[in-house]
């Protein structure tokens, strides 16, 4: 049965009493989060309620001056009335998000290092013990894990009733969703000596599965076995060689870049290129119709013509890396590695919120967006939790009540 914490607390309450003590802390290295002040190119945005209104704020760490060091890369997740989200110094924390009260707990020694998944009332992660976990959902009790020792840091992808993830040592994994069992594994032997932090979360086409990797490469897998099919060498750059995006794939087309070099479309057989555009990143791109939206490595979002990579616009964050994006029917939401959130006009790259965090703070994780209730969920790499409320025209925006004492 897992464990119950007394009650989530609003940041302001939470004064290191105590509440989430006993939990070991590692250190995780994000690109973009230490380094000189950032630039403030962006002087002029605000925090501005016709465009997002900052609803309650969760801090899970029992020293503030620890979430300025860069330690959750983990997402929240929305499972029908329920967040969750994991954390480095706790674990597994499910909330009820519109009352703000928390459902259940799951502690696990080394917290959880990867980003979630949820398929089929379960939530599949890598966790700081070396273990790949399968949980209910509903109740926060293990249904299996898996021991693999190499820190999985992809985020799981399930498909056919299978899960696969990728390891820090370049090895994709594929087990039973159901019961943790060992199907195959693949491993490159030719990974480079420094890559950056992150894995290519697998993509599941078919009889294949396609995922980057740190040495430079986009490699295709059979499915049923793990054997190599096909793979094409993506980086040109100078610096990092990896491949840690998702590959995405739109009418028969891949869309992924390497970080250290460029954004590829390739044909979904074999990988012929089609286009590159000259700009890496570590994020997957998003696709809205004729358009890709693309959160650079050098802390640009660019939106292109998905046909021929036609730059329509470009947005330039202040300071650090990208998150991966929110794409609304009217806005890109993005967090930055370092201090700021933004909201950009999504036809016309034009800035209309900026939400300053604290200096040297910042986001890594992916958001989550429930578009029923217009409402978006960004954990910080500093471990806390932050609620908005995007507004409708002619509607004031939801409340979201602050958590209980």
């Amino acid at each position: 049965m897992p464990a119950r914490l007394k009650r989530l607390k609003r940041s302001s309450d939470l004064n290191g009493s105590g509440l989430f003590r006993g939990f070991a802390v590692f250190a995780l290295v994000i690109g973009g989060l230490a380094g000189c002040s950032g630039r403030n190119i962006h002087s002029d945005l605000t925090e501005n309620p016709d465009v997002m209104v900052r609803g309650w704020t969760l801090q899970t760490h029992p020293d503030p001056q620890m979430s300025d060091h860069g330690l959750d890369y983990s997402n929240p997740v929305l499972v029908e009335n329920t967040l969750i989200f994991g954390s480095r110094t706790v674990g597994l924390i499910a909330l009820y998000p519109t009352i703000n009260q928390q459902r259940w707990v799951l502690p696990i020694p080394g917290g959880v290092i990867s980003e979630l998944t949820i398929d089929r009332g379960a939530v599949f992660f890598g966790a700081g013990d070396g273990f790949l976990y399968s949980v209910n959902a509903e109740n926060g009790r293990v249904n299996w894990r898996y021991e693999i020792r190499n820190p999985i840091i992809s985020k799981p992808a399930v498909s056919g009733g299978r899960v696969f993830v990728t390891t820090s040592d370049d090895t994709i994994y594929a087990f039973d969703a159901g019961t943790g069992k060992w199907l195959w594994h693949y491993r490159r032997r030719t990974a480079p000596t420094a890559t950056i932090l992150g894995a290519s979360s697998p993509l599941v086409d078919g009889n294949e599965v396609l995922a980057g990797l740190s040495d430079g490469f986009l490699v295709a897998l059979s499915v049923a076995d793990g054997q190599l099919k096909w793979e094409r060498k993506l980086h040109q750059g100078t610096k990092f060689t990896d491949v840690d995006a998702r590959p995405v794939l739109d009418e028969a087309v891949l869309y992924i870049p390497s970080y250290d070099g460029a954004l590829y479309a390739l044909k979904r057989q074999g990988g012929e290129v089609i286009w590159r555009f000259d700009a890496g990143g570590s994020k997957s791109v998003e696709v809205d119709g004729p358009r890709l939206y693309f959160p650079s490595s050098d802390g640009v979002i660019y939106a292109l013509k998905k046909e021929n990579a036609k730059i329509l616009w470009k947005f330039e964050l202040d300071h650090g890396t990208p998150t991966r994006l929110v794409v609304t029917d009217k806005y890109v939401i993005v967090g930055s590695s370092f201090q700021y959130l933004y909201v950009i006009d999504k036809n016309t790259g034009k800035g209309l919120y900026r939400l300053n965090i604290g200096y040297g703070s910042g986001f890594a994780g992916s958001p989550a967006y429930d578009p029923s209730k217009q409402r978006v969920y960004f954990l910080s790499s500093g471990g806390n939790l932050y609620s908005f409320s995007l507004k409708t025209p002619g509607k004031t925006p939801a409340k979201i009540t602050a958590l209980s004492e």
